[in-house]
């Protein structure tokens, strides 16, 4: 493996690193908030002593984090189900490359399932843009995130992208670790899952073969998550339609932090997270001769086709789609009631918003329409009433 070194600016923390982390957290003056936001019928002194008594990352994550992420999906859920977990083998390590709705949640559910099944969690990639608070930061790091530098210049992100692609790349076949990343950078705020092509690019960085051989080595696993309800569905709207009319969005400060809490306990309704098959297997049947745009180009429709493929449709999606288009298509059965429900819910939050209440409208429907719309054309049935 390249020396450890190399990665010590955005590697996860390890074990000797965890008490002195962990008491740095407990003694600054969010821990009480946060613990008391997480575990919020337990006394926050008998929280902080279990914490000061954990002493491996292994331990914090099953004695705390996967607890607290079970007390969470019970508050604002309607409950989280999962399919495709035959595809995965826990002897092997897996790049998980998935749909990306929710900063925390995605990669919590993801771990919370593998864990399940007697693997060892998988090292999350997380934004430098998401860790300017430093408690934040430490917090990431302790639940096994590694860090994406953004915002560099050309050069700067040239090496950057580099150093996190053998990181990624040594992970996988030298730890032998599991990794998640998401398939591009940010959450998809339109529904639209799409893999960016800069993201397999990084990810090609590592290469010290063939190209497509290297692909392969990665051993990657699409992965579909979808939630019935966005808890930042406002946001992202607004995000969209100030992107549309205004030619930009400015976040204000500290938004991603609001938003990463946002999506921890707001209401989310029925979670689904499938695991797709290893699409090594597809990329060795590759044509050898692809040019590396092209290949790319190739292995993002594989994972796209299997993203968008085994997405679970909720009933927001199909009744958004069937709003938008005048359609009945009924993939997915829902009532009058969950329709009056739905629309309710979207004219409430138009009330409150800045902006055409029409294109608000529009967007809304948009984003939650997109799964449905992308679905039925990977399948060629679209437009096509049932």
């Amino acid at each position: 493996m390249t020396e450890t070194a190399t990665y010590e600016d955005i590697r996860p923390y390890r074990d000797d690193e965890f008490t002195e982390v962990m008491n740095r957290l407990l003694d600054s003056p969010t821990a009480g908030l946060l613990i008391k936001t997480v575990f919020p019928t337990l006394p926050v002194s008998r929280v902080i002593g279990q914490l000061r008594d954990i002493k491996t990352i292994k331990d914090f994550q099953e004695k705390i984090i996967y607890k607290a992420l079970l007390q969470i999906l019970a508050k604002t859920s309607s409950g989280l189900t999962k399919s495709g977990l035959d595809n995965l083998d826990n002897k092997k390590a897996y790049l998980f490359i998935s749909n990306h709705r929710d900063i925390i949640l995605d990669p919590s559910i993801l771990n919370s399932t593998i864990y399940e099944l007697g693997f060892e969690t998988a090292e999350i990639a997380i934004g430098d843009n998401l860790l300017e608070t430093p408690w934040v930061k430490d917090l990431a790091r302790l639940n096994k995130s590694f860090i994406v530098k953004r915002n560099l210049s050309v050069r700067e992100l040239m090496i950057a992208s580099k150093n996190l692609s053998n990181y990624i790349y040594d992970t996988l076949t030298c730890t032998r670790h599991s990794v998640w990343i998401a398939q591009r950078e940010g959450r998809a705020k339109d529904g639209n899952d799409r893999t960016q092509p800069g993201l397999l690019t990084m990810l090609g960085m590592a290469s010290k073969c063939a190209l497509k051989a290297h692909f392969a080595n990665l051993n990657i696993v699409p992965v579909s998550i979808s939630y019935e309800h966005d808890p930042c569905d406002v946001d992202k709207a607004r995000s969209l339609y100030a992107m549309k009319f205004f030619g930009g969005y400015n976040k204000e400060k500290n938004e991603d932090n609001l938003a990463m809490r946002k999506g921890i306990l707001g209401a989310k309704g029925k979670i689904h997270i499938h695991f797709g098959t290893p699409v090594k297997g597809e990329i060795d049947r590759l044509p050898d001769d692809l040019h590396k745009n092209e290949l790319i180009h190739r292995i993002g429709l594989l994972l796209d086709k299997q993203i968008i493929g085994n997405y679970k449709i909720q009933k927001s999606n199909q009744i958004a789609f069937d709003l938008l288009h005048g359609t009945c298509e009924r993939l997915v059965d829902y009532s009058e009631l969950d329709k009056k429900e739905f629309v309710d819910d979207i004219e409430r939050k138009i009330s409150v918003m800045a902006g055409e209440e029409s294109e608000l409208r529009t967007i809304f429907l948009n984003m939650y329409a997109q799964p449905y719309k992308s679905k039925m054309e990977l399948s060629g049935n679209v437009g096509n009433s049932k």
